[in-house]
């Protein structure tokens, strides 16, 4: 199952690090920011598909299994992705070109929706109740593990090759990679058993419609599609942060592809640990601290990477991502764990909608806007603290996850508030 989210989620970072070279490929000449602007839209549309992949995937997962939705979306992820290595340049193919990174990218997102949705379902179900918040959080190593690996691959090419070659066809070799990845984790998710959680549900309660799903759930879907604020930082960070280091300090593009792959190898051993803390403690302790951190130091980052160099960059980066940990590590079982079964994907897919293209999507182009047409190039940083500052509140009004049974999830959650109340 991790395998699958790490080759997910290397694929939609190389979206994000090589936005430069694609702006190049896909766009008309003559005007860098306009092609630059345009590409990041491209990113920020791909999330309204992601949202709708959430529900589809999670609608499918509650009604013909957690295995099929999770098969179905690994394949469709590596095909979409090795598509954008193979699209003609807009020299060769004019509006053709830019038409076809809009396609790839809205089924690449549409495919990982359903992959974001179902693998904390899956993994949530079978886990026990005092190590589910340790086991989720391999997902969000794993996921770490994929954007490490898209920087490391990027990097890689970057010295196999000189800068022209890189632009011209090199950055196409990470996407192409991506195909023999994705039958490999195809394999692997072949050879799973569903969650005897979800067996037991099925056999016991027909499935729910999404009417259902939100009579029953709605105000914990609202509040955990909230919690997408906090994970802003991530997708600035891998998707705007190179190009903002390149228009905002002294570093080359090489020099900038660099520092997310220093940056996310110092993440991946901490979202297990994490993970262990909201075991211990409740989602909410992470969660929260994480929402204080994006608030606390994220301004102090940017403005340390402003200042120019490769140790800037590296230390201001640092900053910002304190509150990533905490956030990732947690996320995942809170993602799932508010439930009841039969309905918890298509749940999840709900919440996934909301939050995905709200807090996922749309502040790269938000940012890159702000830096380039109104002249803020701080602005990165108050769009992650804005975000985080609603996700710390949703957090705040989580129930104690330790007490959750997921085989009863309403009675637990309405336990707790009339316990509440009677204090």
């Amino acid at each position: 199952m991790a395998l699958g989210h790490f080759i997910e989620v290397y694929d939609l970072a190389l979206y994000g690090l090589f936005v430069a070279p694609i702006s190049t490929a896909f766009f008309p000449a003559g005007n860098a920011e306009a092609a630059l602007i345009a590409t990041l839209a491209v990113f920020g549309v791909s999330f309204l598909s992601r949202s709708a992949g959430g529900l589809f995937f999670g609608v499918m997962a509650d009604r013909v299994g957690r295995r099929n939705a999770i098969m179905t979306s690994i394949l469709l992820v590596g095909v979409s992705t090795a598509g954008i290595g193979l699209i003609p340049t807009y020299e060769t193919a004019a509006l053709l070109s830019p038409i076809l990174l809009v396609l790839c990218r809205l089924l690449q997102g549409f495919a990982a929706g359903g992959e974001t949705t179902v693998a904390p379902v899956f993994l949530g179900e079978y886990a026990s109740r005092k190590r589910r918040g340790f086991l989720t959080s391999f997902i969000a190593a794993a996921g770490n593990l994929g954007t490490l690996a898209a920087a490391a691959t990027g990097v890689i090419i970057g010295l196999l090759v000189d800068a022209s070659t890189f632009d011209a066809w090199g950055w196409r070799v990470a996407f192409l990679i991506a195909a023999p990845l994705a039958l490999v984790g195809f394999y692997f998710r072949f050879k799973l058993e569903e969650p005897p959680a979800y067996e037991a549900a099925r056999a016991r309660v027909k499935y729910a419609s999404i009417g259902t799903t939100l009579r029953r759930s709605r105000r914990m879907i609202l509040r955990v599609s909230c919690l997408g604020g906090l994970g802003s930082t991530f997708y600035i960070m891998f998707v705007y942060y190179p190009t903002y280091l390149v228009q905002e300090s002294d570093l080359s593009a090489g020099q900038a592809r660099m520092v997310p792959l220093i940056l996310i190898s110092m993440l991946v051993v901490f979202n297990p640990l994490v993970g262990l803390l909201g075991d211990r403690f409740g989602r909410r302790v992470p969660l929260m601290l994480g929402g204080l951190a994006s608030m606390l130091f994220v301004l102090p980052g940017f403005l340390v990477a402003r200042s120019g160099g490769f140790a800037a960059a590296v230390l201001g980066g640092m900053l910002i991502l304190i509150s990533v940990p905490l956030c990732l590590g947690a996320i995942h079982a809170a993602a799932m764990e508010f439930y009841p079964t039969e309905v918890r994907a298509t749940a999840g897919g709900i919440a996934s909608t909301i939050g995905t293209f709200s807090f996922a999507g749309l502040p790269p182009l938000i940012v890159n806007l702000l830096t380039t047409q109104a002249g803020l190039p701080l602005s990165p940083a108050f769009v992650i603290m804005g975000a985080a500052a609603i996700g710390f509140v949703a957090a705040w009004g989580l129930p104690d996850s330790r007490k959750i049974h997921l085989e009863s999830v309403e009675s637990s959650i309405n336990e707790q508030r009339e316990t509440a109340a009677g204090r």
